[in-house]
This record gives structure tokens, sequence and C-alpha cells, in this order.
């Protein structure tokens, strides 16, 4: 990532700051950038959460930094509505529907071009159990974008070693239509029950999978979303009842409380780069390190646009060129006041970097 190049996530930053919605990664700009291949490492995860007030002046600062210097600013997608079953990128206490900023993604009703960055929304462990964190995927077009982002999630695949798919072998989805004010997946090869080996809390989480992966690459708001089997209703699918459209789950009990979002797995990092995700941390403040194994070769710390009732965006700006090249890990935590002295310990979001 350059620093001179053309960051359209800043006019949904702003949006973001002052909507009750999830905040979205701009995706617009990530399409801009090349596919990286994954690098493999499992890496620990820490948990801590705090609460308090909407930082305005934070907001301020993060836009007037991104208007100097052009970069990537992430965010994450999941405006409140009540919960049905899971996960998701903004989580507010007592969720509310409201519109999305949709420049970032593609709608489902746009034809598809031959290829396309899209989100997924995949599991990973965190200090809470089994938490829900978006990925963009840079992918071929076969049928719609929607249809697609979805497949992503059901089969798995992440770039991040950490993350992983809660869908049985097998399953799929066929298709994803937008009509009436809902969205519809159409599934193949999924169980209606619950198959052995599955707990409920899995369950749950494969179905937000799908929830807030349609409703994020739909663009459309925080959508309804029924779903089918081989294009017949069905009042269960993985032993979670489906004779309804589903709504997203609250973010805070369904979503990582950190995310990186503006850099891929085993992505070539300039000298100086920013990064960007999105957080719900104690004051809002979002430390984060740069690491060479064991060691923090360098640290710093982002502050989000809010905290406590959802995930907020944050963004910073990382200076490694006094590091030799080679491989490193990115991580961003929320931020733990104790000193591990209360509570599991900060969560943390890490990417695998080269820097040139």
């Amino acid at each position: 990532m350059n620093d001179h190049d053309h960051d359209p996530r800043l006019s949904h930053l702003l949006s973001d700051a002052v909507s009750n919605v999830e905040p979205q990664d701009a995706l617009a700009e990530i399409r801009t950038r090349t596919k990286v291949t994954p690098m493999s490492a499992r890496r620990p995860w820490l948990f801590a959460v705090g609460g308090a007030v909407v930082a305005t002046a934070a907001t301020v600062a993060a836009v007037a930094a991104l208007g100097g210097n052009p970069q990537p600013t992430a965010q994450d997608p999941a405006a409140s509505q009540s919960p049905t079953g899971e996960p998701a990128p903004s989580q507010a206490s007592e969720p509310t529907q409201q519109p999305e900023p949709t420049e970032d993604t593609t709608p489902a009703e746009q034809p598809a071009s031959a290829s396309a960055t899209l989100p997924a929304y995949y599991l990973r462990e965190t200090p809470q159990g089994l938490r829900l964190t978006r990925e963009f995927q840079h992918v071929d077009l076969s049928d719609g974008p929607v249809t697609e982002a979805v497949r992503l999630a059901v089969t798995g695949g992440a770039l991040d070693p950490d993350y992983r798919t809660a869908w049985p072998a097998g399953s799929n989805a066929k298709s994803v239509s937008l009509d009436g004010g809902a969205i519809t997946v159409d599934l193949t090869g999924a169980p209606q029950g619950r198959p052995s080996g599955m707990s409920g809390e899995q369950a749950e989480l494969a179905i937000q999978q799908v929830v807030y992966t349609a409703q994020a690459a739909a663009a459309q708001g925080r959508l309804p979303v029924q779903l089918t089997l081989d294009g017949a209703s069905t009042a269960q699918v993985l032993g979670v009842s489906t004779s309804e459209a589903l709504s997203n789950a609250a973010e805070n009990d369904t979503l990582a409380l950190v995310s990186v979002s503006s850099l891929s797995e085993g992505e070539t990092v300039d000298d100086r780069f920013t990064v960007s995700g999105v957080a719900n941390s104690f004051e809002a403040t979002v430390p984060w390190e740069v690491r060479q194994g064991d060691k923090v070769v360098a640290k710093g710390f982002a502050t989000a646009d809010g905290w406590m009732d959802k995930l907020y965006p944050w963004t910073t700006r990382v200076d490694v060129s006094k590091l030799a090249p080679g491989t490193y890990t990115f991580a961003a935590m929320t931020d733990d006041p104790s000193g591990g002295a209360e509570g599991a310990g900060p969560t943390e979001d890490t990417k695998t970097i080269v820097v040139k």
C-alpha cells in the first residue's frame, strides 16, 4: 500500500462516524490492491472491553490526517438490529436498524464483473470464545457478487490462517437474490438438523456468517435474510430456525472486538503505511505492535471514533523504515487498563506483513 494511493474510504469513515451503523471498509480502495498470497501461522488471541463515549474530536482528527495523505481507513459492517442468531462487525446493545453506506460494496442487483473484492465473515478464536471477523478477498466472479461473497463464507478458504468457516463440508450457496426488502440465500448441501459434533453456538455462528456476509455484500442496509434449501423453504438449517427471515445478531455478542481491515494476510508494505480497522476498546484506545517472532520492534496506538456500544473505525500510521526487510506480524489490540489483573486480557487481530 503506497502513500500516494487514492483512498475512497475517507467518505465512508465520515459517514460511519456520524451514523449508528457498523462501520464499513472502503471496498473500492481495497479493489485497487493486488491479490496477495496467504502466509500460514497460528497466533494467540487475547481479550478486553470497556465502555463510555463517542469521540467526535477523534473522528475529526482522523479525517484530517487522512485528508493530507489518503490511506485506507478500515470499518466493519453491521447496523444494529435485534439478534436472531449471532456474530457481526458492529454491535449495539439495543440494536436499531439503520441504512449503511453503500459506496464501498457492490449491490446484489448489479451484474457480475470479471472479478471483485468481496467481504466474507469467518470464525476466529477470542478470549470470549468464537467470534466473527470480516475478511476481504479478490476473486473471479461467475455469478453475482453477493452470491460469490456468501460462497466464500460458507465454503471457507480464508487468507488468514486464524479464520475458518463453521459450515460442514459440502455446504454451498446456489444463489442470492434481493426482493421485497429482504435477501434470499438459497443454500445447497447443508443439513437441516445440527450435525453431530457441532455445538449450538457454532450452528448459530454459521447462520450469522451468512447473514452478515449477505448484508455486507448487498450494501442495502441491514435487510432481513431468508434462507432456503435447494430452492425450497425450510423450517431449519443446522438446527437453527429459518422459518422466518433472520436479522443480524448484536455486534458486541457476535463480532471480535478488534479487527484489522486494510491489511491482507501476507501483504507487502512500504516503509510507512496506514492501517485501519474497527474496535470496541476501552476509552477508544487501540494499541498496536509490529513483531518479529516474540520481539516487539515497533508499537503505538490508534484512537477509534467511539467505544462501548458497538465497533467503531480506527486508523493509524505505521513507520517501519528502521526495520530490515523481512517478514513481521502486525497486531492490533483492545486496551487492557488492568494490565491483565482483570478479565481475560486484550483481544487482538494479527496480519503477517512483508516489509520491503
